[in-house]
Protein backbone atom coordinates (compact mmCIF):
# COMPACT_ATOMS: atom_id res chain seq x y z
CA UNK A 1 0.00 0.00 0.00
CA UNK A 2 1.05 3.51 -0.68
CA UNK A 3 -0.81 6.74 -0.09
CA UNK A 4 -0.61 10.04 -2.30
CA UNK A 5 -2.12 12.86 -3.44
CA UNK A 6 -5.59 14.29 -5.91
CA UNK A 7 -3.07 15.35 -9.39
CA UNK A 8 -3.37 19.22 -7.89
CA UNK A 9 -0.62 18.15 -4.81
CA UNK A 10 -2.08 21.24 -2.77
CA UNK A 11 0.35 21.52 -0.32
CA UNK A 12 -1.63 21.11 2.79
CA UNK A 13 -2.82 17.97 0.70
CA UNK A 14 1.01 17.06 0.41
CA UNK A 15 1.41 17.44 4.29
CA UNK A 16 -1.40 15.49 5.52
CA UNK A 17 -0.73 12.56 2.51
CA UNK A 18 2.94 12.29 4.75
CA UNK A 19 1.47 12.82 8.49
CA UNK A 20 -0.94 9.26 7.03
CA UNK A 21 2.27 7.48 5.53
CA UNK A 22 3.58 7.95 9.29
CA UNK A 23 0.47 7.12 10.92
CA UNK A 24 -0.15 3.58 9.10
CA UNK A 25 3.97 3.04 8.34
CA UNK A 26 3.76 2.59 4.96
CA UNK A 27 5.41 5.25 1.74
CA UNK A 28 4.53 8.61 0.61
CA UNK A 29 4.54 8.70 -3.08
CA UNK A 30 4.68 11.96 -4.61
CA UNK A 31 2.07 12.49 -7.42
CA UNK A 32 3.55 14.10 -10.49
CA UNK A 33 0.42 12.94 -12.75
CA UNK A 34 1.02 9.26 -11.92
CA UNK A 35 -1.84 8.26 -13.31
CA UNK A 36 -4.00 5.58 -11.27
CA UNK A 37 -1.98 2.32 -13.71
CA UNK A 38 1.15 3.37 -13.14
CA UNK A 39 0.63 3.68 -8.96
CA UNK A 40 -0.71 -0.22 -9.28
CA UNK A 41 2.33 -0.61 -10.76
CA UNK A 42 4.08 0.03 -7.22
CA UNK A 43 1.54 -1.51 -4.97
CA UNK A 44 -1.99 -3.15 -4.84
CA UNK A 45 -3.85 -0.41 -2.96
CA UNK A 46 -3.47 3.16 -2.99
CA UNK A 47 -4.66 5.42 -0.88
CA UNK A 48 -5.64 8.87 -2.23
CA UNK A 49 -5.60 12.22 -0.08
CA UNK A 50 -8.47 14.54 -1.87
CA UNK A 51 -9.67 17.97 -0.53
CA UNK A 52 -12.78 16.35 1.14
CA UNK A 53 -12.59 12.57 1.68
CA UNK A 54 -9.68 9.50 1.65
CA UNK A 55 -10.25 7.17 -0.81
CA UNK A 56 -8.28 4.37 -0.54
CA UNK A 57 -8.70 2.54 -4.51
CA UNK A 58 -7.81 -1.38 -4.86
CA UNK A 59 -6.17 -2.90 -7.67
CA UNK A 60 -8.74 -5.63 -8.31
CA UNK A 61 -11.31 -2.47 -8.98
CA UNK A 62 -13.12 -1.30 -5.72
CA UNK A 63 -13.11 1.57 -4.10
CA UNK A 64 -13.12 2.83 -0.66
CA UNK A 65 -14.22 5.59 1.18
CA UNK A 66 -16.37 6.94 4.34
CA UNK A 67 -19.34 8.07 2.95
CA UNK A 68 -23.16 8.87 4.34
CA UNK A 69 -25.68 7.82 2.85
CA UNK A 70 -27.05 5.24 3.97
CA UNK A 71 -26.95 7.09 7.69
CA UNK A 72 -28.57 9.63 6.46
CA UNK A 73 -31.66 8.12 4.94
CA UNK A 74 -31.77 6.00 8.43
CA UNK A 75 -31.63 9.68 10.41
CA UNK A 76 -34.20 11.19 7.91
CA UNK A 77 -36.96 8.10 7.78
CA UNK A 78 -39.91 8.51 10.41
CA UNK A 79 -38.73 5.13 12.14
CA UNK A 80 -36.20 2.90 12.25
CA UNK A 81 -36.25 -1.02 13.28
CA UNK A 82 -32.99 -0.87 15.58
CA UNK A 83 -33.96 2.29 17.46
CA UNK A 84 -37.21 1.01 17.78
CA UNK A 85 -35.79 -2.73 19.32
CA UNK A 86 -33.80 -0.49 21.92
CA UNK A 87 -35.65 -0.09 25.64
CA UNK A 88 -35.42 3.25 28.02
CA UNK A 89 -33.18 1.89 29.92
CA UNK A 90 -29.92 1.87 27.51
CA UNK A 91 -27.52 4.67 27.53
CA UNK A 92 -24.29 3.16 26.49
CA UNK A 93 -23.86 1.04 23.42
CA UNK A 94 -20.69 -1.29 22.22
CA UNK A 95 -20.93 -1.84 18.74
CA UNK A 96 -18.32 -4.60 18.09
CA UNK A 97 -18.56 -4.43 13.89
CA UNK A 98 -18.41 -1.09 13.23
CA UNK A 99 -17.51 -1.17 9.23
CA UNK A 100 -18.98 2.36 7.53
CA UNK A 101 -20.55 3.29 11.08
CA UNK A 102 -23.78 3.21 9.90
CA UNK A 103 -25.39 2.06 12.74
CA UNK A 104 -22.97 3.87 15.27
CA UNK A 105 -23.68 6.73 13.69
CA UNK A 106 -27.64 6.72 13.90
CA UNK A 107 -27.53 5.44 17.55
CA UNK A 108 -25.40 8.33 18.49
CA UNK A 109 -27.56 10.83 16.60
CA UNK A 110 -30.42 9.36 18.59
CA UNK A 111 -28.79 10.16 22.13
CA UNK A 112 -26.78 7.20 23.04
CA UNK A 113 -23.11 7.28 23.85
CA UNK A 114 -21.03 4.69 21.43
CA UNK A 115 -17.93 2.83 21.32
CA UNK A 116 -17.67 1.19 17.89
CA UNK A 117 -14.76 -1.39 17.24
CA UNK A 118 -13.02 -2.88 13.81
CA UNK A 119 -10.94 -5.17 13.81
CA UNK A 120 -9.57 -3.68 10.49
CA UNK A 121 -6.96 -1.67 10.49
CA UNK A 122 -7.70 0.18 7.12
CA UNK A 123 -11.52 0.45 7.54
CA UNK A 124 -10.96 1.56 11.67
CA UNK A 125 -8.56 4.26 10.11
CA UNK A 126 -10.34 5.83 7.20
CA UNK A 127 -13.49 5.74 9.19
CA UNK A 128 -12.31 6.99 12.22
CA UNK A 129 -10.59 10.02 10.22
CA UNK A 130 -14.31 10.60 7.98
CA UNK A 131 -16.66 10.86 11.14
CA UNK A 132 -13.66 13.57 12.33
CA UNK A 133 -13.85 15.75 9.33
CA UNK A 134 -16.76 14.89 7.62
CA UNK A 135 -19.34 17.98 7.19
CA UNK A 136 -22.62 16.47 7.06
CA UNK A 137 -24.39 20.19 7.02
CA UNK A 138 -26.16 19.75 10.06
CA UNK A 139 -24.55 20.46 13.39
CA UNK A 140 -26.02 17.36 15.51
CA UNK A 141 -25.25 14.66 12.51
CA UNK A 142 -21.73 16.47 13.32
CA UNK A 143 -21.68 16.16 16.57
CA UNK A 144 -23.20 12.78 16.61
CA UNK A 145 -19.96 11.46 14.60
CA UNK A 146 -17.58 13.31 16.53
CA UNK A 147 -18.96 11.55 19.47
CA UNK A 148 -18.43 7.78 18.66
CA UNK A 149 -15.22 6.49 20.45
CA UNK A 150 -13.67 4.42 17.70
CA UNK A 151 -11.10 1.52 18.71
CA UNK A 152 -9.11 -1.07 16.40
CA UNK A 153 -9.35 -3.90 17.93
CA UNK A 154 -10.55 -7.17 17.93
CA UNK A 155 -14.28 -7.57 19.45
CA UNK A 156 -13.45 -10.80 21.18
CA UNK A 157 -10.45 -9.35 22.72
CA UNK A 158 -12.23 -5.92 24.06
CA UNK A 159 -14.91 -7.98 25.34
CA UNK A 160 -12.28 -10.67 27.23
CA UNK A 161 -10.97 -7.07 28.67
CA UNK A 162 -14.10 -5.57 29.97
CA UNK A 163 -15.65 -5.61 33.28
CA UNK A 164 -18.69 -6.74 34.24
CA UNK A 165 -21.67 -4.83 32.81
CA UNK A 166 -19.61 -2.16 31.33
CA UNK A 167 -22.24 -1.61 28.46
CA UNK A 168 -25.86 -1.25 28.77
CA UNK A 169 -26.23 -2.88 25.12
CA UNK A 170 -23.85 -5.27 22.77
CA UNK A 171 -24.59 -5.07 18.70
CA UNK A 172 -23.13 -6.95 16.66
CA UNK A 173 -23.82 -7.05 12.50
CA UNK A 174 -21.54 -9.84 11.14
CA UNK A 175 -21.08 -10.61 7.53
CA UNK A 176 -24.01 -12.09 6.22
CA UNK A 177 -24.06 -15.74 5.32
CA UNK A 178 -25.82 -14.87 1.83
CA UNK A 179 -25.27 -11.85 -0.42
CA UNK A 180 -28.10 -9.35 -0.84
CA UNK A 181 -27.83 -8.56 -4.68
CA UNK A 182 -29.99 -5.08 -4.79
CA UNK A 183 -27.24 -4.00 -2.09
CA UNK A 184 -24.59 -2.24 -3.34
CA UNK A 185 -23.60 0.11 -0.79
CA UNK A 186 -20.90 -1.64 1.18
CA UNK A 187 -19.32 -3.15 -2.18
CA UNK A 188 -15.72 -1.55 -1.54
CA UNK A 189 -15.56 -2.47 2.20
CA UNK A 190 -15.93 -6.13 1.70
CA UNK A 191 -12.79 -6.93 0.21
CA UNK A 192 -11.26 -5.47 3.43
CA UNK A 193 -13.86 -6.57 5.85
CA UNK A 194 -13.42 -9.28 8.95
CA UNK A 195 -15.45 -11.61 7.45
CA UNK A 196 -15.46 -13.89 10.81
CA UNK A 197 -18.69 -15.21 12.04
CA UNK A 198 -20.28 -14.13 15.31
CA UNK A 199 -19.28 -16.85 17.91
CA UNK A 200 -20.27 -18.48 21.16
CA UNK A 201 -17.26 -17.03 23.12
CA UNK A 202 -18.35 -13.56 21.94
CA UNK A 203 -21.46 -14.08 23.06
CA UNK A 204 -21.40 -15.58 26.09
CA UNK A 205 -18.30 -12.92 26.68
CA UNK A 206 -21.29 -10.41 25.17
CA UNK A 207 -23.46 -11.50 28.44
CA UNK A 208 -21.19 -11.15 30.87
CA UNK A 209 -20.32 -7.28 29.77
CA UNK A 210 -23.60 -6.58 29.07
CA UNK A 211 -26.05 -4.65 31.37
CA UNK A 212 -29.65 -5.18 29.60
CA UNK A 213 -29.11 -6.63 26.03
CA UNK A 214 -27.41 -8.05 23.13
CA UNK A 215 -28.54 -7.34 20.06
CA UNK A 216 -27.66 -9.11 16.32
CA UNK A 217 -28.93 -8.31 11.81
CA UNK A 218 -28.53 -11.16 10.06
CA UNK A 219 -29.40 -12.26 6.86
CA UNK A 220 -33.08 -14.10 7.38
CA UNK A 221 -31.64 -17.60 6.37
CA UNK A 222 -28.92 -17.55 8.86
CA UNK A 223 -29.43 -20.05 11.16
CA UNK A 224 -26.84 -17.49 13.95
CA UNK A 225 -30.24 -16.74 15.75
CA UNK A 226 -31.26 -20.39 16.80
CA UNK A 227 -27.66 -21.39 17.36
CA UNK A 228 -25.89 -18.77 19.61
CA UNK A 229 -29.70 -18.25 21.27
CA UNK A 230 -31.01 -15.44 20.13
CA UNK A 231 -34.74 -15.20 19.99
CA UNK A 232 -35.23 -14.61 16.23
CA UNK A 233 -37.40 -10.98 15.69
CA UNK A 234 -38.50 -11.82 12.28
CA UNK A 235 -39.28 -8.73 10.07
CA UNK A 236 -41.69 -9.75 7.52
CA UNK A 237 -41.05 -9.59 3.70
CA UNK A 238 -37.17 -8.09 4.57
CA UNK A 239 -33.64 -9.69 3.58
CA UNK A 240 -32.43 -8.99 7.27
CA UNK A 241 -33.42 -9.74 10.68
CA UNK A 242 -32.54 -9.02 14.30
CA UNK A 243 -32.02 -11.66 16.95
CA UNK A 244 -31.94 -10.36 21.09
CA UNK A 245 -30.91 -11.74 24.02
CA UNK A 246 -32.01 -9.78 26.92
CA UNK A 247 -29.43 -10.24 29.50
CA UNK A 248 -31.66 -9.23 32.62
CA UNK A 249 -33.93 -12.82 32.06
Amino acid sequence: MIVTTSLGMQPHLVQEAKEIAEDLRIPYIERNKKSLTHLFQIAEHVLFVTKNRLILEQKEGSSFFFHLDTAMLRIKAPRDPLLELIGDDIQTVLDCTMGMATDSILLSYAGYQVTALESQKMIAYLVEAGLRKTDAGNDQINQAMRAIQVVHTDSLRFLKQSEDNSFDLIYFDPMFVAAIPESHNLDGLNPLANSSPLTLEMVQEAKRVARYQILVKAHFRDPIFEQLGFDHLVRPNQKFHYGRIRVED
